[in-house]
């Protein structure tokens, strides 16, 4: 049964924020998971991503690869994800689309509209301002303070046809592109190499041991254009082992079980 507005938003904390602070069911809340910034995107849309689910399967440590697999294999997980969002002309009268400027949920609000494209639904954006706590002014809907969530729902605009046009045949030349990685600036979206930001994770790397967490976090406060995880980090981290350029103590299979330095 459709609901009069569906929510839309990345991830399960900007969800459970905008539930809270706007009192709704969960069924007015589409959470879209996938981290659209990095990784290949030919077949995300498909009945069965395998090479993104392949990916994903090799970026994930096995603790959190196993913790997430409790909700099913990532294969499954993402053709539902596919699934939910080619049912989104059926599934609400309405809908509001949250993100910040980040390039994941930038990404999503370009995958939501090239999948309302041909519903004549009301559909209305909500942008998080720029937030200067990270210094760079990268936001994300999950960094709004809780008490700040119904003004920022009662300022969604609509989004023009033209936009909804634009965006959503942007998509679809981003889901064509071979890049790995997405960055969003001043609302342009490039792609570059998945291994772009090397460089940045292999100067936190120190020449004593040291754990692999300090390593992986100092690049993900620093590294702008998308909100690189710590799973991201700790798996460039991992191919500049396998490069020779650290070396790894312990179980590369977690980040706390693990120590790096540089290769001496």
């Amino acid at each position: 049964m459709a609901v009069p507005v569906l929510h839309l938003c990345c991830g399960d904390s900007a969800a459970e924020l905008i539930r809270a602070a706007l009192a709704l069911p969960d069924s007015a809340v589409l959470i879209l998971r996938d981290d659209l910034a990095v990784g290949p995107l030919g077949d995300v849309d498909s009945d069965r991503p395998d090479a993104r689910a392949a990916f994903w399967h090799a970026v994930f440590p096995d603790e959190d690869r196993e913790a997430i697999e409790t909700g099913g294999a990532f294969v499954d997980q993402l053709a539902a994800e596919a699934a939910a969002l080619r049912g989104l002309p059926e599934a609400a009268e309405a809908f509001v689309i949250w993100h910040g400027n980040g390039a994941a949920e930038q990404l999503m609000l370009r995958r939501a509209l090239r999948a309302l494209r041909d519903a004549a639904l009301p559909v209305r954006e909500t942008a998080v301002a720029p937030d200067d706590r990270r210094g760079d002014g990268m936001t994300a809907v999950a960094m709004l303070e809780r008490q700040h969530v119904p003004a920022a729902g009662a300022a969604a605009r609509p989004v023009a046809a033209d936009r909804r046009a634009a965006l959503a045949a942007e998509w679809e030349r981003l889901r064509a592109d071979s890049g790995g990685l997405r960055h969003h600036r001043d609302g342009i979206i490039t792609t570059h190499p998945i291994d772009t930001h090397d460089a940045e994770i292999l100067a936190a790397v120190g020449d004593d041991w040291m754990p692999a967490g300090r390593a992986v976090g100092r690049p993900m406060g620093t590294i702008t254009g998308f909100f690189a995880t710590d799973a991201f980090c700790f798996w460039r981290l991992r191919q500049l082992a396998a490069q020779g350029k650290v070396e790894i103590e312990g179980s590369p299979t977690t980040i706390r079980g693990c120590r790096v330095r540089r290769t001496r």
